[in-house]
């Protein structure tokens, strides 16, 4: 009898996950979006219940953003377009093919620069532009790919300025891949990168 207790709590503990993650995943949940789906009262009620024991409800949940599909026009990633970007070049040569591409490209553009570094002790993230920079340590447990979107991020929140073209600078070609092939399976980070981007275009 007692085992049958243990896997019944169990068994609600699971459902209960599975309708937070629903309410977090919203538009993107089927359970959500589609009107002929219904909780059950009791359903709805235990999980209001359990919500409430934690002073919060459903509305408190952070859902996933929307994304936008994305759009060539939205950020262009140029992973591979410039003779500076061919890993066979030697440094020198890669230098002044840099210094004539900005010239030639994006001699109008605001240009930001950023990076992220991992060891085994902690992970940390910089950006700098021609006018300030930061420098952050974050949590060791997030990866070199998190701390490299993160910095996009936090660059284009500190760094950016508005009404002005930007050139940001990475070398993380896995975020930037990641971004130029956005889906509703993309992590996290890169949703909200997204996100981040769109906003700028839209209000900038």
């Amino acid at each position: 009898m007692s085992g049958q207790e243990i896997l019944s709590d169990k068994i609600k503990r699971l459902a209960l996950q599975f309708l937070i993650k629903q309410y977090a995943n919203y538009s993107f949940s089927p359970l959500m979006v589609n009107n002929e789906l219904q909780l059950l009262d009791k359903d709805e009620n235990t999980l209001k219940n359990t919500l409430q024991n934690y002073n919060c409800s459903p509305e408190h949940l952070l859902t996933l953003p929307v994304v936008p599909r994305h759009d060539p026009s939205l950020c262009k990633n140029l992973l591979q377009k410039f003779r500076f970007q061919n890993k066979e070049n030697p440094v020198s040569l890669k230098v002044n093919d840099f210094t004539d591409c900005i010239k030639s490209f994006f001699s109008d553009h605001y240009i930001i620069a950023m990076d992220a570094s991992k060891n085994h002790v902690s992970t940390s993230i910089a950006g700098i532009s021609c006018n300030q920079s930061f420098s952050y340590r974050i949590n060791p447990i997030n990866s070199v790919f998190t701390a490299e979107v993160l910095a996009i991020c936090v660059a284009i929140d500190e760094l950016a300025i508005v009404g002005k073209d930007i050139l940001m600078i990475s070398d993380s070609f896995l975020a930037l891949n990641s971004l130029q092939n956005i889906n509703i399976h993309s992590t996290y980070v890169i949703q909200r990168l997204a996100s981040k981007l769109f906003v700028r275009q839209t209000f900038n």
